[in-house]
């Protein structure tokens, strides 16, 4: 098998329809949805929600690493294209795993909750630029990698790299929010602050 493999996101039509505006991005967005079952009613999706997105902001991180290790890896002449392309299918499996979460938390999305909604919205884009870019890399990199200092190819190493940190940086702020959130909420019980229904 090539190095190089295909960039597929996980089941969902990602690239150009996560480019589009917030309000028209989840009709325009393809996942495969299933026929809800008698266990779908008494699901917990904010549970599911909270867990995807503190999988998305994981996940994040590692890309994050990988992106930096082959940023690093492109300043280095004693490093080989294969090498780099190791590194770049690592980034790409793992796109595609941002990409299947994606999914599931658009699929999800209307009884999610708004700040749920919210850490969607800002992770949506740069997951689809991150799948972008990460195509051109590997293109690039397929194509001429006989030439690994080409400014069009490192520049992407760095638009890797900020784009994994930006989403990593968002995800973990809105899943530290969800976490004080229920927190809370715990404690308004536990003290009976909260309105009886």
């Amino acid at each position: 098998m090539s190095l190089f493999g295909s960039l597929k996101l996980g089941g969902c039509l990602l690239g150009a329809a996560l480019l589009l505006p917030a309000a028209t991005r989840s009709q325009s967005l393809s996942c495969r949805v299933d026929a809800p079952t008698a266990e779908s009613y008494r699901w917990n999706f904010q549970t599911e929600a909270q867990g995807l997105l503190d999988n998305v902001a994981s996940v994040a991180r590692n890309t994050r690493g990988h992106a930096d290790q082959l940023q690093s890896m492109m300043w280095r002449h004693d490093i080989s294209w294969e090498s780099q392309a190791l590194e770049l299918n690592q980034i790409r499996d793992e796109v595609n795993e941002l990409g299947q979460k994606l999914c599931r938390l658009e699929t999800i999305r209307r009884v999610t909750s708004p700040w749920e909604r919210k850490a969607i919205d800002q992770a949506a884009p740069l997951i689809s630029e991150l799948a972008k870019d990460t195509e051109n890399a590997i293109t690039l990199l397929k194509d001429n990698h006989n030439n690994l200092f080409m400014p069009a190819y490192t520049s992407l190493g760095t638009d890797l790299y900020r784009r994994s940190q930006e989403l990593t940086k968002s995800v973990t702020e809105f899943d530290t929010f969800g976490k004080i959130h229920q927190q809370d909420m715990h404690l308004e019980k536990s003290l009976g602050l909260t309105k009886s229904s």
